[in-house]
């Protein structure tokens, strides 16, 4: 006979063994800009793009990801950008700023399509 299977209702603040609550995190899934390489896209986020997000009033965390090609294949997107906030208000106090909206206009600069996510991080180890 199996036991019973536990049930474990994150919205109401479960916090387990090994398990912490989070800060407000938006995930953004970017393509690059048509005509740009790899390279280009990497070096215009990493060395242009970054310093003006990182800026943003509120920003606690921003971790930027670049998509590794697999062989034979172009990846559906070519970065995946992670940013912090204590809550939802100071995000979007954050893109409101001018800081925010530079960062915004910026983007057009080395992207083609960016899909935004907000997303509730549970870290378990």
């Amino acid at each position: 006979m199996n036991p019973p299977k536990a049930s474990v209702n994150f919205a109401d603040g479960f916090i387990g063994p090994r398990c912490q609550r989070s800060l407000f995190k938006m995930i953004i899934l970017m393509r690059k800009k048509q005509g740009m390489s790899d390279e280009e896209f990497a070096d215009y986020w990493l060395r242009t793009h970054a310093p003006l997000a990182s800026k943003m009033p509120g920003l606690k965390r921003y971790l930027v990801n670049t998509v590794q090609r697999p062989p034979n294949k172009e990846p559906e997107y070519q970065g995946v950008v992670e940013l912090w906030f204590d809550d939802k208000e100071s995000m979007k106090n954050a893109f409101a700023s001018p800081e925010g909206r530079s960062t915004q206009q910026d983007s057009q600069s080395f992207t083609s399509l960016m899909t935004t996510l907000f997303v509730e991080e549970h870290v378990i180890v």
